[in-house]
């Protein structure tokens, strides 16, 4: 069920989310990225209250956070909230880091500077652009090493609180801090937004 959760993104590149920075305010499925490295995760859906039950669901999500916080010394994801407006479910989900995130979604997810994730052998090898589509070599994107780097292996709506800078070729700039990653579908391919 986790997989049906985090993976119910809607992908429409006409949004209504908000331009500022400071406040996270979701009309569709999408992550935001703090500048303190937490993450919020929002599932806006269609919830027809016929065919499911809010307190089953739930139930179902406190379950799968507790045993994920079950494996920290502090919990690391909360459920900011859930409701049903309409017929439109509103998720909205903390996660303390990138780890949290992944190990909830079981969805591939980094978020540290351009020089962690050079150590830790992630690979730059690529084409970037910025919102204008003009192109980036690797040595041109990675040459600030305090630059903050996100990498997903999934697509959606991501927002950011900073300003985004690059993306790779796998992701469309929407505004200056939010972004459309595109679909993926090769198993060593990610996607890279670097702020």
């Amino acid at each position: 069920m986790k997989k049906w959760i985090l993976a119910i993104c809607i992908c429409v590149l006409a949004l209504s989310m908000t331009g500022c920075s400071s406040s996270f305010e979701p009309s569709v499925t999408s992550m935001y990225v703090q500048k303190n490295g937490k993450i919020t995760y929002a599932v806006v859906e269609s919830f027809e209250k016929e065919y499911y039950s809010l307190d089953e669901f739930r139930t179902m999500i406190d379950r799968e956070v507790e045993a994920c916080n079950s494996q920290y010394s502090e919990p690391a994801i909360a459920i900011e909230k859930l409701e049903v407006e309409g017929e439109t479910l509103y998720l909205l989900m903390e996660f303390a880091n990138a780890e949290a995130y992944s190990n909830y979604s079981e969805e591939y997810c980094s978020l540290s500077t351009i020089g962690e994730a050079l150590d830790d052998n992630k690979s730059f090898d690529m084409v970037f652009h910025d919102k204008d589509y003009t192109e980036y070599t690797t040595a041109d994107v990675t040459e600030k090493k305090d630059d903050n780097v996100l990498i997903v292996q999934s697509e959606g709506i991501v927002e950011l609180e900073r300003k985004i800078k690059y993306v790779s070729n796998n992701v469309e700039v929407i505004s200056e801090h939010s972004a459309q990653i595109m679909p993926i579908e090769a198993e060593d391919e990610y996607a890279y937004i670097i702020y």
